[in-house]
This record gives structure tokens, C-alpha cells and sequence, in this order.
């Protein structure tokens, strides 16, 4: 599934920067192509939440840990829970907000690209936010099986 997920987010960036690089050398040639910049915003923005997902996967996200480092491992591994939960709530709240949007601008169409609804530029945050929650539950998961093992010891 990783995999699939990194391939998808090179792809969108590709076809992104290809969209825009088109664009601009078709716009200095005097036939600027009208759904250019649609184009390249629905594939940045899928490119951008599948992203998101791998780079949490890989722990690639920024963090602030200055603080974590001058406390127990065990209330590190405290702090943590409560910052997964945090982000599980956030994106929760996200995906359900986010599917409401996609509801609402399904017949919206994009200016350039007659036909092409605007919902699915909106279901890339739909299915950012839900792969996102995935990934942070299994990590919820996994620190607190790590918290409970301590206690256990």
C-alpha cells in the first residue's frame, strides 16, 4: 500500500510540474492553455495529502522534541500518546468536515476543465486526512503497547 502511495504522490508531482512548465512555454508561444493551472492544482493537491501519509509513515513530519529530552522515557512516551490522540481527533474532525465539502461543491466545476467537479480536488483532503488517521492510530497503537509494556515490566 506504501508503495502505491508514494507512486501516486511522484506522479501527481510529476504531472504538476509538467502541467505548469506546458503551461508557461505554451503561454510565452502566445496559446496559453486555459486548464493548465486547474490541472496542476488538482495534482498538487493530491500530491500534497498522499505526501503527507508517506512522510508520517517514514517520520519525516517536524517535530519539537527539545522539551521530551529532558524528561522520562516514560513520560516522553506519555507525551506522545497525547499528541497522537490530539492528531487522531484533528483528523478525524478533518475527514468528516472534508466529506462535507466534497458533498457541497460537487457540482461546482473547475473554470478551464468543463465536466471535471471540483469535489475531486476536495477528496484529496478527504483521503489525506483518512490515510493520516490510519497511520497515527496504528502509532497510538503501537505507544501504548510500549507505555503498557513498561508498566507490565
Amino acid at each position: 500500500m506504501l508503495r502505491l502511495e508514494e507512486g501516486l504522490a511522484q506522479g501527481f508531482l510529476a504531472l504538476t510540474v509538467l502541467v505548469v512548465f506546458l503551461g508557461g512555454v505554451a503561454r510565452f508561444l502566445g496559446r496559453p492553455l486555459d486548464w493548465s493551472m486547474e490541472l496542476a492544482t488538482f495534482a498538487f493537491a493530491w500530491c500534497v495529502f498522499l505526501s503527507a501519509d508517506v512522510a508520517l509513515r517514514h517520520d519525516r513530519h517536524l517535530a519539537v522534541e527539545l522539551l521530551l529530552k529532558f524528561m522520562p522515557p516514560r513520560l516522553q512516551q506519555g507525551v506522545r500518546l497525547f499528541t497522537l490522540i490530539l492528531m487522531a481527533l484533528f483528523l478525524t474532525t478533518l475527514f468528516f468536515y472534508s466529506l462535507q465539502m466534497a458533498y457541497l461543491t460537487r457540482f461546482r466545476a473547475f473554470q478551464g476543465i468543463p465536466g471535471f467537479s471540483y469535489t475531486w480536488i476536495t477528496l484529496s483532503v478527504s483521503t489525506g486526512s483518512f490515510l493520516l488517521l490510519l497511520t497515527t492510530l496504528g502509532r497510538i497503537r503501537r505507544t501504548f503497547l510500549a507505555l503498557k509494556g513498561d508498566v507490565c515490566s
